[in-house]
């Protein structure tokens, strides 16, 4: 299960166990937290089932390009 750093959990004491909440709570906050490599391939996996906005999206876009400009 993808972790979700302390700051982000201000209303919860422990993350909920839902990938897609994990995800949606990091990408609410990209790129200032999630921008690891499994962070990022999970993140545009889903981008489709996420509520992003058009830059966050394009740059969730542009991270895993590059991750995958490494391999």
């Amino acid at each position: 299960m993808i972790p979700v750093p302390e700051e982000l959990l201000w209303d919860y004491r422990e993350p909920p166990e839902d990938l897609l909440w994990r995800l949606q709570r990091i990408a609410d906050f990209f790129p200032g937290f999630g921008r690891d490599r499994e962070t990022v391939v999970l993140l545009y996996r889903y981008r489709d089932k996420l509520k992003l906005d058009p830059a966050t999206r394009s740059l969730v876009e542009a991270y895993n390009e590059a991750d995958e400009g490494k391999k």
